[in-house]
């Protein structure tokens, strides 16, 4: 790693901590203003009981002023300590869950971008190869299909149609009841099966695993595919490319050695974004499938008016969209060189 490198890298770094403390702060008293803490962490039998409840306003400092509580729970953040769930979890750390439920909504969105890359970026070139004809037409109408159309109503459709009715894909979970996860390395049964030398669970896992990704990734393919697309044509009208073309070069090599690379820069920022939506917007996706990720938990969240878990989640999708962005920046010094870290 070069001197710049890890000084830019240290800058953005910094920069997260004025991004996580207003974020928290947003959500801290958003979430606040919409119920009573304090009867979040009871249960059913014991919510009516007045005294149980201020115990835990008092224990919590929930009977302070707002800004009060919050430097409390800024001083337990800092300590990286989330608080603890509702009673829906069992009162346990909030980390501790988000460390359970996390890697099944990262294993989803690394397929889901996957997906979308190998998909979207051919289907993008073809695109603008063939500019006005029928393959042309084809692709700009399945993009916008895909950034048109709600994930609901297809995650229910595919699921009746290729799990229901032609019986090719599962239809819910991660594995099926009969078949034990792989010793847990990483919490993604796909990576931990392929650790463990499993092939037959490796395959299983990702044939469980395709279905809600495909639904997930959707609208970041057809959003690639445009992408893509529109670079493609206006790097093809550069320069550089009519020289290379009347060097007599072939148009396989223009397009895919020169063009591609410089397209793939603005389609390189679409992805990184995009994959941190994959993370934040998998709520939808996943309790249509019934995916056990962060997703589903922070819908069951919202539900118990979890307030901890509710500002945990919003936390780490926060750190999750700045380290994409890290992600993208870097990558952008290799596919241009005119770009320096500055």
């Amino acid at each position: 790693m070069t001197m710049k490198l890890r000084d830019y890298i240290i800058r953005r770094l910094l920069l997260l901590i004025p991004v996580l403390i207003g974020i928290s702060f947003i959500t801290f008293v958003l979430s606040h203003m919409i119920g009573d803490p304090a009867a979040a962490w009871l249960s059913e039998k014991t919510a009516g009981q007045e005294q149980i409840v201020k115990e835990i306003r008092k224990a919590h400092h929930l009977d302070d002023p707002i800004f009060i509580q919050y430097y409390y729970y800024f001083v337990d953040l800092s300590k990286l300590d989330l608080g603890r769930t509702g009673r829906n979890e069992g009162g346990r750390p909030v980390a501790d869950a988000l460390r359970d439920y996390f890697p099944a909504t990262l294993e989803l969105a690394i397929i889901g971008m996957i997906l979308a890359l190998i998909i979207g970026i051919p289907l993008g070139i073809l695109s603008a190869i063939y500019k006005d004809k029928f393959i042309d037409h084809i692709v700009r109408l399945f993009a916008l299909m895909g950034v048109s159309m709600p994930v609901f109503w297809l995650g229910l459709i595919l699921k009746y149609w290729l799990s229901f009715k032609l019986n090719l894909l599962p239809l819910d979970g991660r594995l099926p009841y009969t078949v034990p996860p792989p010793p847990s390395v990483t919490g993604m049964y796909t990576i931990d099966a392929l650790l463990a030398g499993q092939w037959d669970t490796f395959f299983i896992a990702l044939k469980h695993a395709l279905l809600p990704s495909f639904c997930l990734a959707l609208i970041t393919m057809a959003i690639i595919t445009r992408m893509m697309r529109s670079s493609m044509l206006e790097t093809m009208t550069q320069d550089f490319i009519r020289t290379a073309r009347a060097k007599g070069l072939s148009e396989r090599v223009v397009v895919m050695k020169h063009a591609l690379r410089n397209a793939l820069t603005p389609t390189t920022t679409v992805a990184g974004l995009s994959f941190g939506g994959l993370l934040s917007g998998a709520v939808m996706t996943e309790t249509i499938f019934a995916w056990p990720g962060i997703g589903r938990f922070s819908v069951n969240a919202i539900g118990s008016t979890d307030f901890a878990s509710i500002m945990g989640f919003a936390l780490l999708i926060v750190v999750i969209y700045v380290f994409s962005n890290l992600v993208v920046d870097i990558l952008y010094v290799y596919l241009d060189p005119r770009v320096k870290y500055g």
